[in-house]
């Protein structure tokens, strides 16, 4: 077997695991009030981010981080890396879209590099995983723009579920080394903000 088939082999079975272990990824909180605040209330790149706040005892929370970022197209193409993308270990949805875009491919650098590639529907490509294995990575995305395009609109999006204790209090921790600087939106349970990043020193 190749090196790129055994990775292949290697990150499914990891996943294949997860879906088993999270199998109730998909929890209705459409009418869960959520009250929540977060620390550093300027924080820059590379801060902790720490949600705290309160909702019904021992429910289950969504939580989704979620930013757009802008990418020059250079002789047809479109490149944006992210490094020390932090997955903690639970059920997760990691979805990135590439509008104004042919395709979309999502490279994960680690011993190799395995990469997938997505064609566009009409005026969009979408890359979506459940369950995605915990750890650190550094991932490239890439691909052809839309004939004549000068820039490529990447959103990115990640979504948790964490759970509230006996009291209904829970506590969320997100590191924002991987994001650019500028707006993000986070939701937790109904409540949506956004929150300004500034650059790190």
């Amino acid at each position: 077997m190749s090196s790129g088939k055994t990775q292949s082999f290697f990150l499914d079975l990891l996943k294949a695991i997860n879906n088993l272990r999270y199998r109730n990824l998909h929890v209705n909180t459409k009418n869960l009030t959520v009250n929540w605040e977060h620390i550093p209330s300027k924080p820059l790149v590379g801060d902790t981010l720490t949600i705290t706040g309160s909702t019904e005892p021992k429910a289950k929370i969504k939580v989704k981080v979620s930013f757009e970022k802008k990418v020059p197209v250079i002789d047809g193409k479109y490149e944006y890396n992210l490094s020390k993308v932090e997955i903690p270990d639970g059920p997760n949805i990691f979805t990135i879209k590439a509008r104004k875009a042919n395709d979309l491919s999502f490279t994960v650098k680690m011993f190799i590099n395995f990469t997938r590639t997505f064609e566009a529907n009409t005026d969009e490509a979408i890359f979506s995983e459940e369950n995605v294995p915990s750890g650190n990575y550094d991932i490239s995305i890439h691909g052809h723009a839309k004939e004549g395009e000068k820039e490529v609109t990447l959103y990115l999006e990640a979504v948790e579920y964490i759970d509230a204790d006996n009291e209904g209090s829970f506590t969320y921790m997100y590191n924002t080394a991987s994001l650019p600087a500028g707006d993000f939106t986070v939701l937790v349970g109904d409540s949506e903000r956004t929150i300004h990043l500034l650059p790190g020193t």
